[in-house]
């Protein structure tokens, strides 16, 4: 990491980012080289080159060299004259979230709009750029599903990311930034609430991981309530049945073998009822038990997210 910029960097920076923000630099112009700004400003070859550092950090510039620094920093257009969406994940997206993730491709494909989808390294630090380019087009809206907002690269582009960004699927902290949730405590309450008037208190839960907030929002939620009836944390502990969350949830050999390997377990016969998260998934579920002699709903009552229990 480089030392931090001292004051009089610290101003040459305001001023340069001031002339970017105005238009007085715009987007894809090219600065003065580093020498000719460093003349400038009365600052030295080396401090100039900390400050268009920092510029490119947060997203202003892009330095390259023997080709010199060029703005990177866009305005949004104050009416887009195209319908443009990027879909933005990670990859090791919630299955939930997958459910959404193509509903919205179906829905913006409905009403005309061009769709681009880029999909991101968890891990990384900065948006690549050429993500970064596309979030920024003036014509573009973009959707993250359950991507973090902090990159390092972005400062310079908030605006686009308060005016033109959703966020499905995690809780941000930043009012500025719209973000749409799951109440996954909410949902699974209801179903439980349900399984208990029809005199079903000993449900078990499929879990794709919890690595992500509203999946841990539903076990946390279950196994509270399951306590509640009498069930002994052992018991919970016994009664989720986890299903490995870096495969592919499309893949209907994959799924079928993993609920297979469910229905091997001897502590399926303890239940009455199951929550499965995905609609698609509680059919292929509910096909392997037809196979295997079990009754639905007679033997065992299937939930699945948005639907009522089956």
């Amino acid at each position: 990491m480089g030392e931090p910029m001292g004051f009089k960097s610290n101003q040459v920076a305001d001023a340069l980012r001031e002339k970017i923000l105005s238009g007085e630099y715009p987007h894809r112009s090219k600065l003065p080289t580093c020498r000719e700004l460093a003349r400038l400003y009365g600052v030295s070859y080396v401090t100039m080159h900390k400050v268009l550092a920092s510029l490119e950090k947060s997203g202003y510039v892009t330095m390259r060299e023997h080709v010199g620094t060029t703005v990177s920093f866009i305005q949004n257009a104050p009416t887009p004259t195209r319908r443009m969406a990027n879909l933005i994940t990670n990859d090791s997206l919630h299955p939930a979230t997958l459910a959404f993730l193509e509903q919205g491709k179906e829905m913006f494909t409905e009403h005309g709009w061009e769709i681009r989808q880029f999909r991101l390294d968890e891990y990384d630090r900065k948006l690549p750029d050429e993500v970064l380019q596309a979030v920024i087009s003036p014509d573009a809206y973009s959707v993250f599903f359950d991507v973090r907002t902090a990159f390092e690269n972005t400062l310079a582009s908030q605006k686009h990311f308060y005016e033109r960004a959703i966020y499905i699927g995690e809780y941000l902290t930043d009012p500025r930034l719209t973000c749409v949730t799951s109440d996954g405590a909410s949902e699974v309450r209801k179903l439980l609430d349900h399984f208990r008037d029809q005199g079903r208190t000993r449900t078990g839960i499929i879990c794709y991981g919890l690595e992500n907030m509203t999946a841990n929002q539903r076990v946390s939620c279950w196994r509270s309530n399951m306590m509640e009836m009498g069930r002994s944390f052992q018991w919970c502990t016994e009664h989720i049945f986890f299903c490995e969350a870096s495969q592919d949830y499309e893949d209907r050999k994959w799924m079928y073998d993993s609920f297979a390997e469910v229905l091997k377990n001897s502590r399926l016969s303890d239940l009455d009822s199951l929550y499965i998260p995905i609609e698609r998934h509680a059919v292929l579920f509910e096909e392997l038990c037809a196979k295997h002699g079990i009754d639905i709903p007679g033997d065992l009552a299937i939930a699945c997210l948005g639907n009522d229990p089956c």
